[in-house]
């Protein structure tokens, strides 16, 4: 009987990342708006985090990062774009510093301030790997695979619009995520 039920749990946890991936991988292929004039026009605010933090508050940090993971392989692999996946890494990157430090602090401490405390952390974590990633990885890899111009805008990428683009992100992301959660999480903990 205990096995039947532990069969059943790890089924129902499987699904429910599955189906976390799916809408995130909508999200993520579908709703992308870009916020600044080019070259930074590659910074386009998309909800697909949003399904990663759910499943990271209600099925743990594991599960967010195995959304995350599925998401941009799915985006890859049915929507590749012009940046030779250098836009998938970046987002993956930056995803996983928002979802991973939220998940894990929540994960010890599942109240509203719990989640607060680590969305909060999770904007601060997200900042800094964004804006490190973006100057010492992914500008120099798009400008090696794709463009060596914008070697010339890198700080500004990294460090102005980058870095102002991943805190309104994550902030938004992270608060619309805080009000759906008590109402899905019934669903999600089924």
């Amino acid at each position: 009987m205990k096995e039947k039920n532990n069969k059943r749990r790890a089924t129902a946890y499987l699904v429910k990342i599955a189906i976390l991936a799916a809408l995130s991988s909508v999200l993520y292929l579908f709703i992308r708006i870009p916020i600044f004039p080019p070259p930074f026009n590659v910074l386009q605010f998309d909800f697909a985090t949003i399904p990663s933090l759910l499943g990271g508050f209600a099925l743990g940090p594991v599960a967010g990062v195995a959304i995350e993971c599925i998401k941009v392989l799915i985006k890859f692999f049915v929507n590749p774009s012009q940046s030779a996946g250098v836009g998938e890494l970046s987002n993956f990157i930056v995803s996983i510093a928002f979802v991973l430090p939220a998940s894990i602090i929540y994960k010890y401490n599942k109240t509203k301030k719990g989640a607060l405390i680590g969305l909060g952390v999770g904007v601060i974590c997200n900042a800094i790997v964004s804006s490190l990633s973006n100057y010492f990885l992914i500008v120099p890899f798009y400008a090696k695979m794709i463009s060596p111009y914008i070697m010339d805008v890198r700080v500004e990428f990294a460090f102005v619009y980058g870095l102002a683009f991943n805190v309104m992100k994550t902030v938004l992301t992270g608060a619309i995520t805080y009000m759906l959660y008590k109402r899905l999480s019934g669903i999600l903990h089924l």
